[in-house]
């Protein structure tokens, strides 16, 4: 009876020893668990309204096939381009609402959101693409990128998308005199409307999906765009005469959910700003060729292409660097720092 007592002991030690083993197996497998998931696989959600073919959206898919190559696959990368999920305003605001992730957006969009990105639409601000390149490669950009942090986003790296130039149906423009009475699109910028009335023109916002018939069906005579843009879009089927007036630099921003960013481990935030980084690096190499090739395409199909003198446009709107200077004291400094970088 004793013996029997005794195993029975024996065999409860055990079960408890057991037990004991298993709980702290889970515990250790409940840590490894939260660590896995600091690391599970995150899908970036980015948007932009561009067509696959435009430089801009292989350099983005640049970014995705490195992102997930240096985050081992942790981080991947899902684009959606030729505005899919809306236009430009809507991408920053469905970022801060948290359902994208990621947007390509032009600088001009901006400004909406902050003052300081409407540097970026004053006309002739910037004395050519490589002044603007010489800024965008700067510090100062940096600090821009951070001044929507408090909207939850923030920019990582910039494209070349070159200087917006005016283009329309059928009157060719070679002096300012030439705007007179016609309706541009521009995008949803004060500071591109006013440039438009100031050269006699009268301007209107109009969803970039919806350009190409309000130029077709005449409801406005023409817009402004980068060449690469204006081909790729097929606008010179409808609107036959580019003039590159160059009136403002115009780069293409890459944006992030600032929360987004900073949830993911800071391996994975590396990666993705390096990734960032190098898509530019590869967007440079690509995007003058882009260009000659844009051009070379718009004549083929009938669009005349011009070269006007620029200096007649500049001393027409050079009042409204001065007007921007004297309103905004940040904006002025900023002014004064790009000149400074002529």
């Amino acid at each position: 009876m004793k013996k029997c007592n005794f195993i029975v002991l024996i065999a409860i030690l055990l079960v408890g020893l057991l037990a004991a083993c298993g709980g702290k197996s889970t515990d250790n497998g409940s840590a490894q668990s939260g660590d896995s998931n600091n690391k599970e696989a995150k899908m970036i959600k980015l948007a932009h309204t561009q067509a696959p073919s435009h430089p801009v959206h292989l350099s983005m898919e640049k970014f995705a096939e490195l992102v997930e190559e240096k985050t081992g696959g942790e981080v991947t990368v899902e684009i959606y381009p030729s505005g899919q999920l809306g236009d430009e305003r809507q991408y920053i605001e469905s970022l801060q609402a948290g359902t994208l992730d990621m947007a390509k957006v032009s600088v001009n969009s901006l400004e909406n959101f902050e003052d300081i990105y409407s540097i970026f639409s004053i006309p002739y601000l910037f004395e050519g693409i490589e002044h603007g390149k010489k800024f965008m490669n700067s510090e100062h950009v940096k600090e821009i990128y951070q001044s929507t942090e408090d909207l939850d986003v923030v920019g990582i790296t910039w494209y070349d998308a070159g200087a917006r130039n005016y283009y329309t149906s059928d009157t060719p423009i070679e002096k300012p005199e030439d705007m007179e009475g016609l309706v541009m699109r521009v995008q949803s910028s004060e500071i591109l409307i006013e440039a438009v009335e100031r050269l006699g023109g009268s301007a209107t916002p109009i969803d970039w999906n919806e350009l190409y018939t309000a130029i077709q069906q005449g409801v406005v005579d023409g817009a402004d765009n980068g060449i690469v843009a204006f081909t790729e879009n097929n606008l010179g089927e409808v609107a036959k005469h580019f003039s590159f007036t160059e009136h403002v630099f115009s780069p293409d921003v890459l944006l992030i959910k600032k929360t987004f960013l900073d949830d993911l481990t800071q391996e994975q935030q590396d990666a993705v700003m390096e990734a960032a980084e190098e898509s530019t690096a590869f967007h440079t190499e690509t995007w003058e060729k882009e260009r000659e090739e844009a051009i070379k395409k718009s004549e083929e199909v009938g669009v005349t292409i011009y070269y006007p003198d620029l200096e007649p446009f500049a001393e027409a709107l050079k009042p409204m660097k001065e007007k921007f200077a004297e309103e905004n004291e940040e904006i002025a400094e900023y002014i004064s720092i790009i000149e400074e970088m002529k």
